[in-house]
C-alpha cells in the first residue's frame, strides 16, 4: 500500500463527490498495519485477506487470525457478483475491503477525536488506553454492550426531564465564562454535540487510565483515524435503542448519549459510501435526510426562542434563590449609593461657585462682588459694607444704604479679615473702634441659590455704650452643623448711637434725633432682604438673636412699625425690662449738659469734635449702671439715664403698650429668657473669700431690702447662706422677674430661665444660654451635656419652625436645667412684685 504517513486530517466537510472517491478500507488497513509488531519489516507484508474465508494466504504471510485480528464478515441481503477474470487484483482487494469491517470494540467511544479540529494544539492525554490493543474477548464486549444499552436509556430519560432554570446568581457567575462564537455554536448545533462530548469523555477516561497505561512516546496514526473508523461502523438497532458497536472501557459508558447524537448528524463524518446492488448510494440520501431534519430542528428551536413571552409568564416562571436576592439587593444598594453621590456632587457643583486656590469663594452683593474664605467647613465674609460711613455730615444721622456707585467698589472686595468695630467704651474705661464701622460679617455653610437656609442676625452688646459684640460672634462650626446663616453687624454705640439733642432734631427730617443704632439694625435687615439670597440665605426666614443690651434693642425693635416684613421672629436673652418711657423733648433737656461740657452751641461744633473728646465729655452716670442690690438713692428714678427715647420715628410708645394691643398668635414673634445667676460679677464675688449666712445678712441689710425690713423674709425664702443665693436674689430683682412681668402682657410669648449651673458655685451665668446656642459652652458632666442639647433644641427648632417645643400657654415658664421642663410660674417673682420692688428696680442698659 505504500509508505504510511502520520498526518492530521483538517476538519473540512467532505462533499458527496469526495465521499464517493474516498477509499475508507485503505484507512482501515492503515489502522491494522499500525498494530503490527515491530518485527514487521514493511507495510507491504500487511495485506488484507480476500472474502473467501477458506482461501490460504500466500507463502510467507500470516493469516489475520495468526496476527491476532478478528475479521467479521458482514452478511449481505443480496448476493454480490463475483469478480471477473479481467478484473485486476486491485478491484479484488477493494471489494474485499468494502465487505469486511473490523469490530472497533476496543476503541473508547469517548476517545474519538476528529483529527486536527478539536485536539489541535491541545496536550495529549496520557494513557488513553486505545493504542495498546484494538480487540478484546467477545464476552467482555457483550457485557459492555449491555451496559451501554442501559446507560443510553438512562441518558435519554435524563434528557427528557425538564432542566431547572438557572438562577440569577448562577447566570452572573457564568457571565464571564468564555463561550464559543455564534457561528461555532450554530455549526456545533447542526453537526451535533457528539464530537465535543466525546472529546470531554476521552479526556476524562484518559485521566483515569493514566496510572495504568504508560504514556506513548509519540502520537501514533491510530489517534488520527479514531473518529473516521468509529463513524464508518454502521449502527445496530436493538429493542428500539441505538446501540453502538465497539463499546469499551469507562468512556463508552459515559458517552453513549453523545455518540448517538454525533451519529445522527452524518454530514460531518468521513465515511466511505456503501453501494447496494443497484449501484445507488444509500448513504447520500440518508445524510441528506438527516441534515434536513437537523436544520428543521434548529429552525424550530429558533422559532421557539424568538416567540415573545409575556412579562407575567416570565415573573411566574422565575424562581428567586437566596443568591439572586442578595445580588439584586447589592445592585440596588450600589445604584442608590451612586445616585446619592451624584446628586450631592451635582447639587454642590452646579449651585456653588468654584473655589479659588481651594479656600476662597465669590459672592455677589448689590454693590459688587465680595470674596470670602473657607473656615471650619463654612465660608466667612467679614467686613462687608452695608451702609454709608456715618462720619462728617452723616454723624448723628439715620443709617443710609449705599445707593450710588460712588460708595461701591470696582474690583472684587476681599472680605477675609475681621472688620473694625464701632467706637465704644470698654469696662476698664478705654475706648476702641472707629466711627466708620457700618460693616457686617456673614458666615454661611453654602454659597448657592437653591435650598435657602434660615438667617440668624446676632445683636450683641454688654451695654449700650459697649463693649460689642461681646461673646455673640458667629460660629462657623454651628453654621455648618445646624444649616443656618449667621449675620453679625456692627452698630453705633454710646453718644454716637443714641444722642438726642434739640439742635440735632431741628436740622433733621423728620424732626427727630436719637436711636441711631436702631436705624443701623434696620439698615442691616434691609441689606439682608436684598443680598442674603446670594449667600444661600432665605430672606423670608430671619431671626433676631439679641443678648444683654442687644436683647434690649431687639425687644424694642419688634414693637416698631419700621421692622414690618424685615424679620420673621426674635429671641431676647438677658435683656433689660426698662424701655424708653420719656418723650423726646424731655430726653433732649437731660442731654443738654453734653453741649455745656463740650462748649458747643451748634451742630457744626459737635461734628467737628473728635471721638476721643466726645467720649471724654460723656458723664459716668450714662456709661454704667450698678448690677447690685437696690440702693436707697435709686428711689428717684428720674436720675437714671436712658439711652433709648421715644423719638416718634422708630419708637412711638413703650413696647409693653404694643404687647397689650397685639392679639395672641399660635406662633410667637418673640421669645424672652434669662439665666438664674445673671448678676454674677467677679467684683462682687471677691468681696468675701467665703460668703456665709452672716455675711449675706449684712449685705442685705445695707441695701434697700434692709431699709424696707425684708432681710429675714428674704433669707428664709431663698435659704440665703452662700454666694449663689445672694446672686439669685439680685438677678430676680434686676432681670428675671421684670422680664417675666413683661412676658405676661402677651400670653403667646414664651419665657425661659436657665438654672443649670457650672463651676465651684454652680452658677448659671449671664452667658450660659448663648454659649450653649453657639457651641462655646464646655460641658464637664452628664447634666451639662444634656443641658447643651436641650438649649440648642429650643433655639434651633424655633429658628426653623417658629415654635418652642416645651412651651405650654398654661405652663408658660420653661425651666432649662439638664432638660427643658415647663412650669406654671417662676418662684419668688410674685413676692417681689407684691413688695413693689419689681419692676421698679429693674436693670437699665
Amino acid at each position: 500500500m505504500g509508505e504510511l504517513e502520520e498526518k492530521e486530517t483538517p476538519p473540512t466537510e467532505t462533499t458527496a463527490a469526495q465521499q464517493e472517491t474516498l477509499e475508507e478500507p485503505k484507512e482501515t488497513d492503515k489502522m491494522l498495519d499500525s498494530k503490527k509488531t515491530e518485527k514487521t519489516p514493511s507495510p507491504q507484508s500487511s495485506k488484507p485477506a480476500t472474502p473467501n474465508a477458506g482461501k490460504k494466504s500466500p507463502v510467507g504471510e500470516k493469516t489475520n487470525e495468526e496476527k491476532g485480528h478478528e475479521i467479521i464478515d458482514i452478511p449481505e441481503e443480496k448476493e454480490k457478483p463475483q469478480p471477473t477474470e479481467g478484473s485486476g487484483a486491485g478491484e479484488e482487494k477493494k471489494i474485499s475491503k468494502e465487505e469486511r469491517e473490523v469490530k472497533p470494540k476496543k476503541i473508547p467511544i469517548g476517545g474519538l477525536k476528529l483529527p486536527g479540529f478539536f485536539m489541535k494544539n491541545k496536550p495529549k492525554a496520557e494513557g488513553d488506553g486505545a493504542e495498546g490493543e484494538l480487540l478484546e474477548k467477545d464476552a467482555e464486549d457483550k457485557d459492555k454492550e449491555a451496559t451501554a444499552v442501559n446507560g443510553d436509556a438512562a441518558a435519554a430519560a435524563a434528557a427528557a426531564e425538564p432542566k431547572p432554570r438557572p438562577g440569577l446568581g448562577q447566570r452572573l457567575r457564568s457571565f464571564f465564562v468564555r463561550k464559543p462564537g455564534a457561528e461555532k455554536e450554530k455549526k456545533a448545533l447542526v453537526n451535533g454535540d457528539a464530537d465535543a462530548k466525546s472529546e470531554a469523555t476521552a479526556e476524562a477516561a484518559a485521566a483515569e487510565d493514566a496510572a495504568a497505561v504508560d504514556p506513548p512516546p509519540k502520537r501514533g496514526l491510530l489517534n488520527a483515524i479514531k473518529l473516521p473508523i468509529a463513524n464508518m461502523i454502521p449502527k445496530q438497532r436493538k429493542n428500539g435503542d441505538d446501540v453502538e458497536m465497539g463499546l469499551g472501557g469507562k468512556a463508552g459508558l459515559a458517552s453513549m448519549e453523545t455518540l448517538d447524537d454525533s451519529l445522527k448528524d452524518q454530514d460531518t463524518v468521513d465515511r466511505a459510501p456503501v453501494k447496494n446492488a443497484n449501484g445507488t448510494d444509500d448513504i447520500k440520501s440518508e445524510l441528506k435526510d438527516e441534515k434536513l431534519a437537523a436544520e428543521q430542528k434548529l429552525a424550530a428551536e429558533e422559532d421557539e426562542r424568538d416567540r415573545p413571552i409575556s412579562l407575567l409568564q416570565r415573573l411566574r416562571g422565575y424562581k428567586c434563590s437566596v443568591d439572586d436576592a442578595l445580588i439584586a439587593f447589592g445592585i440596588l444598594l450600589f445604584v442608590l449609593l451612586l445616585a446619592v453621590i451624584g446628586y450631592v456632587l451635582t447639587h454642590e457643583t452646579l449651585t456653588s461657585p468654584p473655589l479659588r486656590e481651594g479656600r476662597y469663594i465669590l459672592a455677589v452683593t448689590g454693590c459688587g462682588p465680595v470674596e470670602g474664605v473657607k473656615e471650619d467647613g463654612a465660608f466667612a465674609f467679614r467686613g462687608i459694607p452695608y451702609a454709608k460711613a456715618p462720619v462728617d455730615e452723616l454723624r448723628w444721622r439715620p443709617a443710609q444704604l449705599i445707593d450710588s456707585i460712588d460708595g461701591c467698589w470696582n474690583d472684587t472686595l476681599q472680605t477675609h479679615n475681621s472688620s473694625v468695630v464701632c467706637t465704644q467704651r470698654l469696662g476698664n474705661g478705654t475706648t476702641v473702634g472707629d466711627e466708620d464701622c457700618l460693616f457686617l460679617d456673614v458666615v454661611t455653610p453654602h454659597v448657592r441659590y437653591t435650598n435657602p437656609l434660615p438667617v440668624v442676625v446676632l445683636i450683641g452688646a454688654e451695654t449700650l455704650a459697649g463693649p460689642s459684640p461681646g461673646i455673640l460672634r458667629p460660629s462657623a462650626r454651628y453654621s455648618r452643623s445646624h444649616d443656618v446663616i449667621f449675620v453679625r453687624p456692627n452698630f453705633r454705640l454710646g453718644i454716637f448711637g443714641f444722642l438726642a439733642l434739640e439742635s440735632l432734631t431741628k436740622e433733621a427730617h423728620p424732626r427727630t434725633s436719637g436711636n441711631y443704632a436702631l436705624t443701623d439694625i434696620i439698615a442691616v435687615l434691609k441689606w439682608i432682604q436684598l443680598n442674603i439670597v446670594n449667600f444661600g440665605g432665605d430672606p423670608k426666614s430671619v431671626t433676631l438673636l439679641g443678648h444683654r443690651a442687644g436683647a434690649t434693642l431687639v425687644s424694642a425693635l419688634v414693637s416698631s412699625p419700621k421692622l414690618k416684613d424685615l424679620y420673621t421672629r426674635a429671641w431676647s436673652s438677658s435683656g433689660s425690662a426698662i424701655f424708653p418711657g420719656k418723650p423726646l423733648a424731655e430726653a433732649e433737656k437731660l442731654n443738654q449738659q453734653l453741649m455745656v461740657t463740650l462748649d458747643c452751641s451748634d451742630v457744626g461744633c459737635l461734628r467737628d469734635a473728635s471721638s476721643e473728646k466726645l467720649w471724654a465729655a460723656t458723664p459716668d452716670t450714662w456709661l454704667h449702671f450698678p448690677q447690685d442690690l437696690p440702693q436707697p438713692q435709686e428711689i428717684n428714678s428720674g436720675s437714671r439715664h436712658e439711652w433709648l427715647v421715644l423719638d416718634g420715628d422708630v419708637l412711638f410708645q413703650h413696647p409693653s403698650e404694643s404687647w397689650k394691643r397685639d392679639q395672641a398668635t399660635e406662633q410667637p414673634l418673640l421669645v424672652v429668657g434669662a439665666t438664674a445667676h445673671e448678676a454674677h460679677t467677679e467684683k462682687l464675688r471677691e468681696l468675701h473669700a467665703n460668703w456665709t449666712k452672716e455675711e449675706v445678712r449684712d449685705y442685705l441689710n445695707n441695701s434697700q431690702i434692709g431699709a424696707l425690713g425684708l432681710t429675714d423674709e428674704v433669707i428664709e425664702r431663698y435659704n440665703a447662706t452662700n454666694y449663689a443665693a445672694l446672686v439669685s436674689i439680685i438677678t430676680d430683682i434686676r432681670t428675671v422677674c421684670p422680664l417675666l412681668t413683661n412676658a405676661r402682657l402677651q400670653p403667646s410669648v414664651p419665657f425661659y430661665v436657665v438654672t443649670q449651673g457650672e463651676g465651684e458655685d454652680q452658677l448659671a451665668t449671664v452667658d450660659a444660654d448663648v454659649q450653649a446656642i453657639l457651641g462655646r459652652y464646655e460641658p464637664h458632666t452628664v447634666e451639662q451635656r444634656r443641658y447643651v442639647s436641650a438649649m440648642q433644641q429650643l433655639f434651633y427648632y424655633y429658628v426653623s419652625h417658629g415654635t418652642v417645643q416645651s412651651f405650654e400657654p398654661r405652663r408658660r415658664v420653661i425651666n432649662v436645667g439638664q432638660d427643658a421642663q415647663p412650669q406654671e410660674d417662676y418662684e419668688h417673682c410674685n413676692y417681689w412684685i407684691s413688695k413693689d420692688i419689681v419692676p421698679r428696680y429693674a436693670r437699665i442698659d
